[in-house]
């Protein structure tokens, strides 16, 4: 498989840290993509077309400093568009949009971490915020229909280092954080509260991001991690804790081949239509993995790598568009949007 460059958008001043798209919540088609800059700016831009205009930059002053991350919130009312802002001043903003509006205006300023705030990302279902900070907590926050009011209905707090990431199941209740301290925690609903129900161990540092498998009709959940190791590994939930409460049992099914990567990765995905994995990081390289054979085989191979995707800078995010689009966010300040093809 072959990785070409589709359009490279000369987005920010400054380093990119993160980058969300908003689907249809119909087709699923991709409508528009989010970024987050150290120049303390949000900028969206157009999915419609292969041009990718820039669609809007948002309020500079409302942040200041870094925006660390960008979510979309999924399962809005009337087509309303609802994007979530996090950054290194402490805060998440809260960006609403509805069909009839000419810009985006801020709903809610969300409140309560001691420290830098490096990622959020609604749940599938648009109902929960979910926040980590420096201050080594993640905090679960419920929104309203409208997303102007936002209660905190948990605080989790065990991580013993600076958490990374947050990243919520696409379809069922259930969060993976990433840390410092070289663990992924998993949470889930429990009663009125939200416990931790295993803690995922095998990375030999920081664990930069995790991603969710979804969209193939699977019988088992499995999550993709990647870490300051230079590793890539594959859990897969072999027990759920349901019968006995003794809580979720995780092992690590794969690692993804090993020395694709000779610096930290710090991003990773996973796509909900065919099943292929990307990573990117410190080394500048875009790679696509490929499971081999049946699902649940252990085995991957590298389809696709591409050296230097942001020339000599760091790569810190990548995600996918659609089933062969992805998009790259690069210390160089730009935005890469790849093809994917055989």
């Amino acid at each position: 498989m072959k990785l070409t460059l589709k359009k490279s958008l000369g987005a920010h001043d400054g380093s990119v840290w993160s980058l969300s798209v908003k689907k249809n919540e119909i087709t699923g088609h991709p409508l528009l993509l989010a970024s987050g800059s150290s120049d303390k700016q949000v900028k969206i831009y157009s999915l419609t077309s292969d041009n990718y205009d820039l669609y809007e930059t948002l309020d500079s002053s409302v942040h200041r400093k870094t925006i660390s991350s960008v979510s979309w919130r999924p399962n809005t009312l009337n087509e309303q568009l609802i994007l979530a802002s996090s950054s290194f001043d402490t805060t998440t903003s809260i960006w609403g949009k509805e069909p009839t509006d000419s810009d985006f205006e801020l709903l809610a300023l969300i409140e309560g971490h001691e420290n830098e705030v490096k990622s959020c990302q609604w749940s599938h279902n648009g109902k929960y915020l979910a926040t980590c900070s420096r201050d080594k907590s993640v905090w679960i926050w419920e929104a309203d229909e409208y997303s102007e009011e936002f209660e905190c209905v948990a605080v989790l707090q065990e991580h013993d280092q600076d958490i990374k990431n947050v990243a919520w199941h696409p379809e069922q209740l259930m969060l993976a954080t990433s840390s410092y301290d070289d663990t992924v925690k998993i949470y889930i609903p429990y009663e009125d509260d939200w416990e931790c129900v295993s803690s995922l161990e095998g990375h030999e540092g920081t664990v930069w991001c995790s991603a969710f498998e979804a969209g193939l009709n699977t019988d088992s959940t499995r999550l993709v991690t990647c870490s300051d190791d230079s590793t890539l590994k594959i859990w897969e939930m072999i027990h759920d804790g349901t019968d006995d409460n003794e809580g979720q049992i995780w092992e690590v099914q794969s690692q993804l081949p090993d020395y694709v990567h000779s610096r930290q990765i710090y991003s990773c995905a996973w796509n909900d239509k065919n099943g292929l994995i990307t990573s990117t990081g410190a080394d500048g390289k875009l790679v696509v993995y490929k499971e081999k054979g049946q699902r649940g085989s252990g085995e991957w191979d590298v389809v696709a790598e591409l050296y230097d995707a942001h020339n000599e800078y760091e790569v810190n995010c990548v995600i996918w568009i659609n089933e062969n689009t992805l998009a790259t966010a690069g210390d160089d300040g730009s935005i890469n949007v790849w093809s994917l093809s055989d």
